[in-house]
């Protein structure tokens, strides 16, 4: 039981409307790029869309977080896992990543750098048994951006979870990727529909470097 081959296809559009006008805020925003390690990547058309389109949109993300101080963290599945530890995935997916460096490693353009955060996760949510909850309040963060992948597994699932745990996520349309593009715009109308607010990366990016809003004493 492997992952799926996955054909090329165009990054879709940002789905119209979505329930929430969230705006977003650079002060309260924290990145997540969620599962981009080889093994999940490998299954996409290598140098064609929407792999290419997704790891560019992914790394101007990352530089746009970093020039604005805003936190980065980076989701990761560890490789080797026993059956007990893979639970009911073993069931969809397999044994899921070896443990060697071809499987578990990120692209050199997304490794974490000194003062990024990871977070080991073993489902599909980032939020299960991990530590991503206690760490965003300790940093006193409750937006989330979501980009990497998959959209309608992991991007979706983490999403819901942060909604009913009072933190709004933001899902970038062209800074996730998908087994196809119907998955994809699927997961994005999903999204929008019920968990948080669907935007383009140029849009995210414009909002993370407008100044702080201020309230007429000062303060947020």
């Amino acid at each position: 039981m492997s992952l799926p081959a996955i054909p090329a296809y165009h990054m879709p559009h940002c789905p119209a409307g979505g329930r929430v006008s969230w705006p977003l805020e650079r002060e309260r925003a924290v990145l997540l790029v969620h599962d981009m390690q080889h093994h999940f990547l490998r299954p996409f058309p290598q140098q064609a869309a929407p792999l290419a389109d997704l790891m560019s949109n992914v790394v101007a993300l990352r530089e746009a977080c970093a020039e604005s101080a805003i936190p980065v963290l980076f989701s990761r599945q560890p490789g080797g896992q026993s059956p007990a530890q893979r639970g009911l995935l073993l069931d969809f997916w397999g044994p899921g990543l070896s443990a060697e460096p071809a499987d578990t490693a990120m692209p050199d353009a997304l490794r974490p750098r000194p003062g990024d955060h990871l977070i080991t996760k073993t489902r599909y949510s980032a939020f299960h048994d991990t530590h991503l909850t206690a760490l965003l309040a300790q940093l006193g963060r409750d937006q989330l951006i979501i980009c990497g992948v998959y959209a309608h597994i992991g991007v979706q699932a983490t999403a819901a979870d942060a909604m009913m745990r009072g933190i709004q996520p933001f899902v970038p349309s062209d800074g996730v990727a998908d087994f196809s593009l119907q998955h994809h715009q699927q997961a994005l109308r999903h999204i929008a529909d019920l968990y948080g607010r669907v935007s383009s990366t140029r849009d995210i990016i414009v909002a993370l470097k407008q100044p702080r809003r201020l309230t007429a004493a000062g303060a947020r």
